[in-house]
């Protein structure tokens, strides 16, 4: 079975409407607004505990929250105006500097905690920014290793693309967060995929790490007693199975419609991490079952229009790009809501968008905005569109460029 390939550009009409802006555009411009605020307010009711007990000010944490969501508005705002194709020209500028940041992490003097950087009175997590630049690194070595035909290889194509995400990932190991080593494995692998690499040549690398995973999860104390009380979470509920426990008491208490916004009781310094990593878990108690559904959905709604975009993209680079953002975002929502109701073991993922975190809340603002020049650029030129799903037995057929369109033969099915 071989990976998805492009196909060449559709002469279909455009899909903006008449006033200019594409309805995938509109509908994940409300999505992630929407979300964006109803995050804060979550984190305005869930932080209060936090903030009062540990900087005697109710609102403290709410305030970053904000300041980071104009920060991230800002963000989007500016990366949707600028030419996606200009960051292909730096992608190994863009991962170098974010490595380097990441790697100051591991300096106790920068970073006390060993995930968060400081700079003066601020602080960023770097692992965030890396994440972003490994995306659009994927997505422009993926394109000329395409185009020159090496992702059919092994040894030339797939081998050293997985290289890439392996700084990232030791330097996550070190930190540690074993959790964002899976999702930059995820998201490469997916890439890669998607790029046209043979599935035969990434089943080999995945059962060559699956091992080293497995050891480096059973190795670490606290990583087994996680993946223990996942499989059983009441053989030890007032330790490590704690946080699950009071995460399905918070949404098992809300019901239907909650107990209204700002009622919490978990939030209380029961629920730990109740303002980022078990966001959802309050959304559950002050707003219900539809509080958790509504947030479901608007995720969904910024997935199908991540995945719109994709298919409508101007170039490989493009639908790359567009594909490995889109991703990245949906595993994350998905690991964070998973957790949350027990689906999955305990991580440190937050909620795209929603959960307390500058970093990251800026930087899935930032995807947002690079998913929206995608789509402008890929709609103002010619009105023509990639299409993609259809298989190709020409694998070594070289694929559009930035910025360059032209007609060709329909794949063979």
């Amino acid at each position: 079975m071989r990976g998805t390939a492009w196909t060449m550009p559709d002469p279909r009409p455009s899909h903006r409407t008449g006033h200019g802006v594409s309805t995938a555009e509109t509908t994940l411009l409300i999505a992630t607004g929407t979300l964006v605020l109803i995050g804060l307010l979550m984190v305005a009711s869930a932080s209060i505990p936090v903030s009062q007990s540990v900087y005697q000010m109710p609102g403290f944490l709410f305030a970053k929250q904000a300041i980071a969501g104009v920060v991230g508005l800002g963000a989007l705002v500016v990366l949707m105006r600028i030419d996606y194709r200009w960051w292909m020209k730096y992608d190994a500028l863009l991962l170098l500097g974010a490595i380097g940041l990441s790697a100051l992490t591991l300096i106790p003097a920068l970073a006390p905690n060993g995930l968060w950087l400081r700079l003066g009175p601020a602080s960023f997590q770097p692992t965030e920014v890396a994440k972003l630049a490994l995306i659009i690194a994927l997505a422009a070595v993926l394109v000329r290793k395409r185009e020159n035909g090496d992702l059919q290889s092994l040894t030339a194509g797939v081998l050293p693309t997985v290289g890439l995400v392996a700084p990232c990932g030791l330097i996550a190991m070190l930190q540690p967060d074993f959790a964002l080593v899976v999702l930059y494995g995820m998201i490469a692998g997916f890439m890669l995929w998607m790029a046209g690499a043979r599935l035969r040549h990434l089943i080999g690398p995945i059962l060559a790490a699956m091992p080293v995973l497995f050891a480096l999860l059973w190795t670490a104390p606290y990583r087994r007693e996680r993946l223990l009380t996942f499989l059983n979470p009441l053989s030890n509920p007032q330790d490590e199975g704690y946080h699950l426990m009071q995460s399905f008491v918070a949404l098992g208490s809300g019901g239907l419609v909650g107990r209204g916004l700002g009622a919490s009781r978990e939030k209380w310094l029961y629920l730990p991490s109740a303002y980022n990593d078990f966001i959802v878990s309050i959304v559950g108690e002050e707003l219900g079952f539809l509080g958790v559904l509504v947030i479901i959905l608007l995720m969904g709604a910024v997935v199908v229009c991540g995945i719109r975009i994709a298919l409508h993209a101007a170039d490989g680079f493009g639908l790359l790009l567009a594909s490995g953002l889109t991703f990245a975002i949906a595993l994350q929502a998905a690991v964070n809501v998973g957790v949350a109701v027990g689906a999955l073991p305990v991580t440190g993922l937050t909620l795209p968008l929603v959960s307390y975190g500058g970093t990251s809340l800026i930087v899935s603002m930032a995807m947002i905005g690079l998913l929206l020049s995608i789509s402008r650029h890929s709609t103002t030129e010619g009105g023509s569109h990639d299409r993609l799903g259809r298989r190709r037995r020409d694998r070594r057929a070289p694929l559009p460029r930035a910025g360059h369109h032209r007609r060709a033969p329909s794949p063979l099915r």
